[in-house]
């Protein structure tokens, strides 16, 4: 019987270990430049980018839908209104670059925290900026 609890309590114990190592694992983390050091962003080349899997990081079309029903991301229609909106005192622009390179910045009501966290280490600057100045215009 003492084994078992001996047991019991390591298991405990580990699994409070995986739970936070996961908590950890869900934070932004710092990013080697900043939404300043972007250069101006084609909308064109984002609105293609959108649809592209860019090494091997899953296409935006994927998860977000563009006049269509909402799949496992929100919909993105009517984006441009809303982003500069979302968080008290950050611009459309800066909250669409956390939201895709630090996607667990700004989860939104309704959604998990599924999205890549990835994209970092996957986009140029260039995609990242050509990819906010297409969403800008949704």
């Amino acid at each position: 019987m003492l084994q078992l609890n001996h047991l019991r309590h390591a298991l405990i114990a580990l699994g409070l270990i995986a739970l936070a190592l996961a908590g950890l694992a869900c934070q932004p983390e710092a990013l080697d430049y900043s939404v300043d050091d972007l250069p101006p962003g084609d909308a064109a080349r984002g609105a293609t980018l959108f649809d592209a899997s860019i090494d091997g990081a899953p296409a935006c079309a994927g998860c977000h839908a563009i006049g269509g029903r909402a799949k496992s991301g929100p919909s993105l229609d009517g984006y441009a209104a809303i982003a500069g909106e979302r968080v008290d005192d950050q611009d459309a622009v800066t909250y669409t670059f956390d939201s895709i390179l630090q996607p667990a910045k700004h989860i939104t009501r309704g959604y998990s925290n599924v999205m890549p966290g990835d994209y970092a280490d996957k986009l140029s600057q260039q995609q990242v900026a050509d990819l906010i100045a297409y969403l800008l215009t949704l």
